[in-house]
């Protein structure tokens, strides 16, 4: 009976470590994509990304009116009701130096009185996905070896 306690604590030791840095892996992944999207510039101008980053909010159901400032491509979004929830974007591109631009696209919610405001770094990474899904192939891969050498510290 003792010898299949201790197998017990030593089987569950295992687990809980494995867990543990199956969470750490997990979280650098996360952590590098996130990173990598906060800072993402497009190798191509505004005016060629700016029609993907529209249609990416009709396709999640908003209605995208262009409301443009001096320098600025910007498109804000009518507010989505669902249930008691209320949301709308913000997007914006701004050129970055010569043939390149970056794309931030601002959350806006409202429930019960309550609003938040976030930059949405999903729906950036998705773009990134579909505008140049070569770089964002690149990302993932390093994001997977920096999961991996999280997962392998000590």
């Amino acid at each position: 009976m003792r010898l299949k306690l201790e197998w017990l604590g030593v089987l569950l030791t295992l687990s809980l470590s494995t867990g543990c840095a199956t969470l750490r892996g997990m979280g650098a992944k996360h952590e590098h994509i996130e990173q990598q999207t906060k800072d993402y510039v497009y190798n191509q101008p505004a005016a060629t990304v700016w029609p993907a980053a529209r249609q990416l909010l009709f396709e999640k159901g908003f209605e995208v009116k262009n409301t443009g400032e001096a320098g600025m491509m910007t498109a804000e979004s009518e507010w989505k009701y669902e249930g008691k929830k209320r949301t709308r974007y913000l997007a914006q591109g701004t050129q970055v130096g010569d043939g390149r631009c970056r794309i931030v696209y601002t959350k806006m919610e409202s429930e019960k009185g309550a609003n938040d405001t976030t930059r949405d770094l999903a729906l950036e990474w998705e773009l990134i996905q579909r505008v140049e899904p070569d770089r964002a192939t690149q990302i993932k891969a390093e994001a997977e070896h920096k999961g991996e050498a999280a997962k392998n510290a000590p």
